[in-house]
């Protein structure tokens, strides 16, 4: 006889992974936006399901900073603060350099090779500032330089913590200038870690996470 109650419970798990991953979606990429108020109900009904999995969803965004509750006990987008937004970013320069250092080391041939290739990919994506495509390629060329740190725990923890870096929503707000300032900041990434260069890795980090930093604090 089939176990009904775990039937029950992973279900109705993945209908709370389902809610968080639409939310969270929503959220990095503006379409809900900081200060925006989310009700349990209104989410069960837009997404046709029962309250309780989007209440478990609704705490499991609370927990990872997503959204904050409301002295009243209501639940909305976080609005980060220019500090908070600083220390996201701190954050992520430390995380990097120290992915990065460690590609230098441990990367092999196959996976700079990809960075390459995704890089050189996005040269016609930037001339173009096809927004969406941009954000498809920038995302799997950080990826495959930082995965190549061959640290599983550190790799996990940067995917944990990527989205609130807002890059998604930086694109939307790019001017010219950060155009043109994209494929020669990801240049310098990537001739760090082929050159194995640790030294390099800190000042192309820096510029690049100091230059988002900058466009974060200025225009979301």
């Amino acid at each position: 006889m089939p176990d009904v109650t775990n039937t029950t419970i992973n279900n109705r798990s993945n209908y709370a992974e389902e809610v968080a991953a639409k939310l969270r979606e929503d959220i990095v990429t503006g379409r809900l936006r900081p200060n925006e108020r989310l009700v349990e109900s209104n989410i069960a009904r837009k997404m046709n399901m029962s309250r309780t999995p989007v209440r478990e969803a609704l705490k499991y965004l609370e927990m990872q900073g997503y959204l904050s509750r409301l002295p009243s006990g209501g639940l909305i987008v976080t609005d980060h603060s220019p500090s908070q937004i600083r220390n996201l970013y701190e954050i992520r320069e430390a995380l990097e350099i120290m992915a990065l250092k460690l590609a230098c080391q441990r990367g092999t041939q196959e996976q700079v090779d990809q960075a390459v290739e995704l890089h050189e990919r996005m040269h016609e994506v930037i001339r173009k500032r096809d927004v969406e495509q941009f954000i498809e390629l920038n995302s799997a060329f950080h990826n495959a330089l930082l995965s190549a740190c061959g640290n599983e725990q550190l790799w996990t923890l940067l995917q944990t913590y990527r989205d609130q870096f807002f890059d998604r929503r930086l694109v939307r707000v790019f001017n010219v200038n950060d155009w043109r300032s994209m494929p020669k900041q990801h240049q310098k990434l990537l001739d760090a870690v082929r050159g194995r260069n640790p030294r390099l890795v800190e000042n192309a980090v820096h510029e690049h996470v100091r230059t988002a930093l900058r466009i974060a604090i200025e225009r979301l």
